[in-house]
């Protein structure tokens, strides 16, 4: 993808020598420190304070430099590799929307040959593009992981509203923080959680999911008829006479 650095390249910046930093002398050994890499962005300099306090990192301007700057390139690369799988995810809804049930069954069977991932990959990509493309999970809160997304999208509605009102739906939030939330508020054993009312539903997203699930029922009656096309067959086979 064009302005987007390959692998090689991400590796050179992280190993590349930084140049020589010259600064005048001050008081403050730290804030010397801090002048040096410039106007930073201050959640960025906090987050270095906090991480790094009691060591002497804070007195590097060098090194103190060096972590703002990957950590520049890394959000850049990380928002870079959100925007692949989401466009992913839409390429592979356009075929599922564009080609007949045989056809679309036939090319999930065949996923891993034509394309570098397996079916259950492909079925998180698109799940999670329709979150994002119908509003449930706004791109800009979407994660830079696609696995941890999916968990998001995972998320029954009254799960996701806590998940909101925890402050976890947000793109630095980890896999580990949504699967502990959805362990935490599982269900009750024949007690699904219970649909909201009609004024918040997502109409266009329960429409999208019933066709969804309608292809899916008539490619599984279909598959089925197909299998046991071949177990009359095989039956017809098996009861021939030995010649």
């Amino acid at each position: 993808m064009s302005g987007k650095r390959s692998k090689s390249a991400l590796k050179n910046f992280l190993l590349e020598e930084e140049p020589e930093i010259v600064t005048t002398a001050v008081p403050d050994q730290r804030a010397r420190s801090m002048q040096a890499v410039g106007v930073a962005d201050g959640e960025a300099i906090e987050a270095i304070r906090d991480v790094f306090a009691g060591t002497a990192l804070l007195d590097d301007p060098d090194k103190v430099s060096r972590i703002l700057r990957v950590r520049s390139e890394i959000q850049k690369e990380w928002g870079d590799v959100r925007d692949s799988f989401l466009a992913i995810g839409r390429a592979l809804l356009s075929l599922e929307y564009s080609l007949t049930r045989t056809e679309w069954q036939r090319l999930r069977q065949g996923s891993e040959k034509l394309f570098p991932f397996s079916d259950a990959t492909a079925t998180q990509l698109r799940q999670i593009a329709r979150a994002v493309d119908s509003g449930r999970l706004p791109r800009e809160e979407c994660p830079g992981s696609y696995g941890t997304a999916y968990q998001i999208t995972l998320l029954s509605d009254n799960q996701l509203q806590v998940a909101r009102d925890r402050g976890l739906i947000r793109p630095d939030v980890t896999r580990r923080e949504i699967m502990t939330l959805r362990r935490e508020l599982v269900p009750e054993a024949g007690k699904p959680d219970a649909l909201p009312l009609r004024g918040r539903v997502n109409e266009a997203e329960l429409r999208a999911e019933r066709r969804r699930l309608a292809r899916r029922k008539d490619a599984l009656a279909e598959e089925m008829r197909e299998v046991e096309s071949r177990l009359r067959q095989i039956d017809a086979i098996l009861e021939r006479p030995a010649s």
